[in-house]
């Protein structure tokens, strides 16, 4: 027991980082994420990768700045993982949001998962939003070969 608690002395200010990392992953997971997943369409994942496009004095810095910001949840969702949080769904968001090769196909896989269905639908039924439409398994991988 006392070499638990040196540690935790010696340790203290990592602690305490990963401590304020924890806590601010959280809140921004209730916040932020579940505010994100209920504004997208229900059909988002049918009609997945044709957006319009960004006019062009903005393209570049809004992608720039989408790109940060998928950054910054996925690793947020990395740190999730670890720590009390909603791990697999941030990191998940956080993949929607950036722009990279495969992208879509990487999407397109995971949302086969079915705890990240019932996740996101899980969110959007407590928000009031009608759940996603995800879809066929096996129409998709036609599609892709």
């Amino acid at each position: 027991m006392n070499m638990v608690l040196d540690m935790l002395r010696e340790y203290q200010e990592i602690l305490a980082l990963v401590t304020l990392v924890s806590v601010a992953g959280f809140v921004f997971g209730l916040l932020a994420v579940s505010r994100v997943i209920c504004r997208l369409p229900s059909t988002y994942f049918m009609v997945y990768g044709t957006p319009g496009p960004a006019p062009k004095l903005l393209r570049r810095r809004f992608r720039l700045a989408k790109n940060l910001a998928g950054l910054v949840l996925v690793f947020l969702g990395f740190v999730m993982l670890f720590v009390p949080g909603q791990g697999l769904l941030t990191l998940f968001l956080g993949l929607v949001v950036m722009d990279f090769p495969g992208k879509k196909k990487l999407i397109l896989r995971l949302i086969h998962i079915g705890h990240i269905q019932i996740s996101l639908n899980w969110i959007r039924k407590k928000k009031g939003s009608p759940p996603f439409v995800f879809p066929d398994q096996k129409a998709t991988a036609k599609k892709s070969s």
